[in-house]
């Protein structure tokens, strides 16, 4: 089950802050997620292909989303052709992945179901289409980011190393989506 909680008055949702500049993402180091030497169970979240939304649903029944900024925004980041938005996916209590999303302006506009898509984890519409396919992932550690690490105590984290973020792309329908997760400290994936 999923709720999205735009309206939650508990702690993660009033500390409502995205991330302010998201530049910095592109200078981290960034490999191929199937090159770099990681435990087992850092692999099995890493490099699933699969739906993150259906994965995480396995680890708790209060998967909830909170939308950072409000829809998809122009940003310095992108250029005038593309939108983003960030995310905070939690437990229902501790966050436990930060999304950013990055797809063109003239492809959204084409996909009235994405376009509207705010309140609930993109997984859920991405993968009810079976033809996704296999997603090429590259990881880096996000705790090499002083501007990353600068903003978890707003969201309830504490910095902790390794910090492991991953990036794709891929195809829905007739958009091409940029999708950067991170794997925040309270995640599954670390032991917690």
């Amino acid at each position: 089950m999923f709720k999205a909680n735009a309206t939650s008055s508990s702690a993660i949702h009033r500390q409502c802050d995205p991330l302010p500049d998201v530049t910095h993402i592109q200078a981290l180091t960034w490999s191929d997620a199937a090159a770099v030497m990681l435990p087992e169970e850092y692999r099995y979240w890493l490099q699933d292909s699969g739906s993150l939304t259906a994965k995480l649903q396995q680890y708790t029944a209060s998967l909830s989303l909170q939308l950072l900024t409000s829809g998809w925004q122009t940003t310095s980041y992108v250029d005038s052709s593309q939108l983003m938005r960030q995310v905070l996916l939690s437990d229902g209590q501790q966050p436990w992945i930060w999304g950013l999303t990055v797809v063109n302006a003239l492809q959204l506009a084409n996909e009235p179901a994405l376009s509207n898509w705010s309140t609930e984890p993109l997984g859920v519409l991405l993968f009810a289409d079976d033809d996704i396919g296999l997603r090429h992932f590259e990881v880096a550690d996000f705790s090499q980011s002083d501007a990353f690490l600068a903003i978890l105590p707003t969201w309830g984290c504490s910095a902790t190393q390794p910090l492991w973020g991953r990036r794709s792309r891929l195809q829905f329908r007739s958009c091409q989506i940029s999708l950067t997760e991170v794997f925040l400290p309270e995640h599954p994936m670390y032991g917690v």
